[in-house]
């Protein structure tokens, strides 16, 4: 009903294994403080819907790294959608890092690297894209991932509104990223107003 009320499209199988992850991510709350949401329309709307939808508006290409992940966001419910392909996770707090492998076994999910570390320009293990909805701005990832993405691959940034400092801090990459998407818009329903942000290694 979240989904549907929210005119966002999801399988039977996908909201079963999500529903899965917010049980999971719940059980261990009281311990680990992931997410100051609890109630499970908040979590639906806020954390699973807002990672999955960027596979709404730009076509992700894999192997996916997921920096920053947390407790698995939005790399868990991108995995989720996407069963078959390479996602990576890269933690660098270590309980969080034995939580996402925890979630890997329980909801039997394959394909899905675990890395706990953070991510720097020492990181060479190749990827086709980056994801990120840390707090880290746009130019810092940038230069974190310059290693591991290949040329031509994309960095995929989830954003708030007030994403343009950050874009004009980086143009200062301009003679190794390219802005290419700059995509504003709405979690359907809901006050929630987002920015995909695209950068093209070029």
């Amino acid at each position: 009903d979240i989904f549907r009320n929210h005119d966002f499209t999801c399988s039977h199988e996908e909201r079963k294994k999500l529903a899965a992850f917010y049980c999971l991510l719940m059980k261990n709350q009281e311990h680990q403080n992931f997410t100051r949401l609890l109630k499970i329309k908040d979590v639906a709307i806020k954390h699973f819907i807002d990672s999955m939808i960027v596979s709404e508006l730009v076509d992700i290409k894999f192997p996916l790294i997921d920096v920053g992940t947390g407790p698995g966001f939005p790399g868990i419910p991108l995995k989720i959608r996407f069963k078959n392909e390479t996602i990576l996770l890269a933690e660098g707090v270590q309980k969080r890092v034995e939580f996402l492998k925890s979630v890997r076994e329980d909801l039997k999910l394959e394909n899905l690297v675990i890395i706990g570390r953070n991510i720097n320009e020492h990181f060479v293990y190749p990827v086709q894209s980056v994801i990120t909805r840390a707090v880290e701005d746009i130019p810092n990832t940038l230069k974190n991932v310059m290693s591991c993405l290949q040329e031509g691959g994309s960095v995929y940034f989830l954003k708030g509104p007030g994403v343009d400092p950050e874009i004009k801090m980086a143009e200062d990459l301009k003679e190794f990223y390219k802005l290419e998407k700059d995509i504003s818009y709405d979690l359907k329903h809901t006050e929630n107003h987002r920015r995909l942000v695209v950068y093209k290694k070029i």
